[in-house]
């Protein structure tokens, strides 16, 4: 049996025993009620025999609007029973209408109401016709009042539950239509959820998984092959446990479970203003940690591979050096200590450039700090000084004041040598030869600048400046200037240059000053 059915024999029954329940209750300790209740509960016990009987064949067991009108027949014999118009239940014709309106269309209804007037105005008026001797026309009008009232009540309380009823299935029509729509985004969600290229799980506020998409259990089924992961601890599955302790909203990790890398966003699910679990969104990063390593090795073999260009690049110089000091030694006559010098000279350089070779390919340098520039400037300077002769109009100016600079000492030294060395090539074919040095503070920064009356720069030669194996010079590898920006960018400083073809350029490294932006 449907189960439309069910509730309306049961919630039928239980109507009318509550009703006759409360009745009995009221009426129970009048002693004028006793003689009306033993035709009501003789007629109740009737008539719920007749109901059995008309229950048991299934034709009619269908037929909600006959047993209805039946109800409302039985309720006009008890009216007419308990005294008719003084009868404690004529209210059950309005019990009656307001139950039907839950299982009767809008013109069943209508129906039974009109039975309900009819036998209520029958009952009414076949009571005082039968048990009245003396029912004259003003007794008629009297009882005829009460009547229509209830007449207008019936069709009113009809009119009032089919106005509700059509409500109702507006609504439920609506309520269908965004079903549909939510199973449809539902699905639609599902899709994207389980087409997504990332794991996603869910868990309850003890951490119990309850959702795993499929690219999910794809990748933990390598680190956990025939585990059933739902209901299983997220904590058993990776080793998060000390970042959940602490898990303020949004966090992520990379960790490593069963030799796989998974690097994962988990973020805290609030409900009513409590925790109420996980969300986790995950991705199986061992091979691109493969491939990060493998690229990371390969930038420090590239790294390597530039130094040793410079590493030649500076032997080189330093070898036509000392070859063109052998060279005039063996043309003198006598022993000339200036050659010997640069000699010396060369030969010590080639020696740090050794050391710097490899310190860099051991990644040896020392952190930078904060420290003063100056002698290290003053260094290289005087260096650079000797270096040029009296060939070069040199100028050396200092406005730098009692600062400390971020910087790493080997690193800075071989930037700066670069940079003057670049110069003195750039002037070699000048007319004026002239180079100038200048140390001062703009802002945040300390600036060394070198400017030089060379030959310049192409345009379209000056986006290519800083790129490795790039030179301007006829004899240049072109890695210098490359290093020295990696360098100088590694001490969170940077380069900048301006230059003219034919004119000239400028030169300048920005170092962070100490107390600005640390």
């Amino acid at each position: 049996m449907e189960r439309r059915l069910i509730t309306f024999y049961t919630s039928r029954l239980f109507t009318f025993l509550v009703f006759f329940l409360i009745v009995f209750i009221f009426n129970a300790f009048r002693e004028s009620a006793r003689n009306e209740l033993i035709p009501v509960f003789s007629s109740l016990f009737l008539y719920g025999i007749f109901n059995l009987i008309y229950y048991s064949f299934e034709f009619l067991r269908k037929k909600i609007l006959l047993i209805l009108i039946l109800d409302a027949v039985f309720i006009s014999f008890v009216v007419y029973f308990t005294g008719g118009l003084n009868s404690n239940f004529h209210i059950l014709y309005l019990v009656l209408i307001v139950f039907a309106g839950f299982y009767l269309e809008s013109n069943e209804l209508y129906f039974l109401a009109t039975i309900s007037v009819v036998g209520f105005m029958a009952t009414v008026y076949l009571y005082y016709i039968i048990d009245v001797k003396h029912f004259g026309m003003s007794r008629f009008y009297s009882v005829s009042y009460p009547v229509a009232v209830y007449f207008v009540a019936i069709y009113t309380i009809a009119l009032i539950i089919i106005r509700i009823n059509k409500r109702a299935k507006i609504l439920r029509v609506e309520l269908k239509k965004k079903e549909r729509e939510i199973e449809e985004i539902t699905r639609l969600k599902n899709k994207i959820v389980d087409t997504i290229a990332s794991g996603i799980i869910t868990t309850d506020a003890n951490y119990k998984v309850n959702y795993l998409n499929p690219q999910g259990f794809s990748y933990l089924e390598k680190i956990l092959p025939g585990e059933k992961i739902i209901g299983m601890n997220f904590k058993d599955i990776f080793p998060v446990e000390d970042f959940l302790e602490k898990l303020d909203y949004l966090e992520r990790y990379v960790v490593e479970v069963k030799g796989r890398m998974f690097g994962i966003s988990i973020v805290k699910l609030m409900s009513g203003g409590k925790f109420s679990g996980i969300l986790a969104v995950f991705q199986d990063i061992t091979e691109l940690k493969e491939m990060e390593r493998r690229a990371q090795f390969k930038d420090k073999m590239t790294e390597l591979g530039e130094l040793s260009a410079s590493f030649a690049h500076e032997f080189r110089n330093s070898l036509a050096s000392v070859k063109g000091a052998v060279q005039l030694l063996k043309e003198g006559e006598s022993f000339d200590k200036e050659l010997v010098e640069v000699i010396e000279r060369e030969i010590e350089r080639l020696s740090g450039g050794i050391n710097d070779f490899l310190r860099f390919a051991r990644k040896d340098y020392q952190s930078p700090e904060f420290k003063d520039i100056k002698p290290v400037v003053e260094k290289v300077v005087n260096g650079f000084r000797k270096r040029i002769g009296n060939d070069v109009e040199f100028e050396y100016e200092d406005n730098l004041k009692n600062v400390r600079v971020f910087f790493e000492e080997v690193r800075l030294e071989k930037v700066l040598q670069n940079i003057l060395m670049n110069a003195k090539k750039a002037v070699e074919n000048s007319r004026e030869k002239k180079i100038s040095v200048k140390l001062y503070r703009k802002g945040e920064y300390a600036v060394f600048e070198v400017r030089d009356s060379g030959i310049g720069i192409k345009d379209e030669d000056k986006s290519k400046i800083f790129e490795p194996y790039y030179s301007g010079f006829a004899k240049g590898i072109g890695i210098g200037l490359a290093l020295s920006k990696a360098f100088v960018e590694d001490m969170r400083g940077k380069i900048e240059f301006e230059s003219e073809e034919g004119t000239g350029s400028v030169f300048r490294v920005y170092l962070l000053v100490e107390g600005e932006n640390e």
